[in-house]
């Protein structure tokens, strides 16, 4: 069973809007019209079992609205291989009894988003969400590092996250684009040992510039494969989610790439989907939910 872990989809009639502003800001090229039909079409391509869909609470408003919008995306996640996170805001005075809510809605875990929130990981609200979120059993994934549209401050580094994981110590924590986006040096000498997961979401191969504009050499590299198969076996094949951040990578591109590292057949299973189903607690699906 390959897994996703870290895919991004948009109602239908907001994913166009939606992507050409997130495009513009990022100058990186979309790989699907970022909507659920889309991304079912990229999976079928790749041969991709399940994706998680991860929302981003850009303010504490929608809270309740988009976790109850991911539960009933999740009443068919069997047939249709999308299973929703849920997603938590630091403004949200009533943070407690949403993550409650959450949990009681079968939700296996929430997206918070340090950079679009504006808030430093290790920030006080951050701390009691990710306090709470743990005592329920959800798992709390985090984007790490820089973010490619928001240059200037980094809100989730290393340093950030040694200090949730001493505060607050979550047994469920996964830090998108392996432990932190263009800091990765950082992490492999700072974060390697501790019991965290690491989603390989946009951290490998080329950025492809978006139509109408341009990155330099150095704004267009992520991790060759080199540094890459070493960040792996330094944090641990079993902490390692297989994950692409579609429709920002192509997802069959993504999966060549580690497909192609060097891994034996044992770790690939691990990484592609089987530390995914661990952390998820789902068993495999059929192969008929591409239909």
């Amino acid at each position: 069973m390959i897994v996703d872990f870290h895919t991004h989809t948009f109602p239908d009639a907001l994913a166009a809007s939606v992507i050409s502003k997130l495009q513009k800001l990022s100058r990186s090229k979309p790989f699907t019209d970022a909507t659920n039909g889309g991304l079912r079409r990229s999976m079928e391509h790749a041969g991709i079992d399940l994706s998680i869909l991860l929302p981003v609470m850009t303010n504490a408003r929608q809270v309740r609205k988009l976790n109850e919008l991911a539960a009933r995306t999740n009443e068919h996640w069997q047939e249709t291989g999308l299973l929703s996170f849920g997603g938590m805001h630091p403004d949200a005075e009533n943070y407690r009894q949403e993550l409650t809510h959450a949990a009681a809605l079968g939700l296996k875990g929430i997206k918070i988003h340090p950079a679009y929130q504006s808030t430093d990981l290790d920030d006080i609200r951050f701390l009691r969400i990710i306090d709470k979120a743990s005592e329920l059993g959800l798992i709390v994934l985090t984007h790490a590092g820089w973010d490619i549209g928001i240059p200037g401050h980094n809100f989730c580094t290393t340093k950030h996250i040694q200090h949730v994981m001493q505060e607050i110590g979550p047994d469920k924590l996964v830090l998108a684009h392996m432990g932190g986006w263009q800091d990765w040096e950082a992490v492999e000498h700072e974060l390697a040992g501790l019991p965290l997961y690491f989603d390989t979401a946009f951290s490998v191969g080329d950025i492809l510039p978006a139509p109408g504009t341009t990155r330099t050499p150095e704004e267009s590299h992520n991790m060759d494969r080199e540094q890459f198969t070493r960040l792996v076996r330094q944090l641990g094949i079993d902490h390692i989610l297989f994950a692409t951040d579609c429709p920002w990578s192509d997802q069959a591109e993504s999966l060549q790439f580690i497909r192609t590292c060097g891994f034996s057949e044992q770790e690939l299973t691990a990484i592609l989907g089987g530390n995914a189903q661990r952390l998820l607690g789902i068993p495999s699906l059929d192969n008929n939910h591409h239909s």
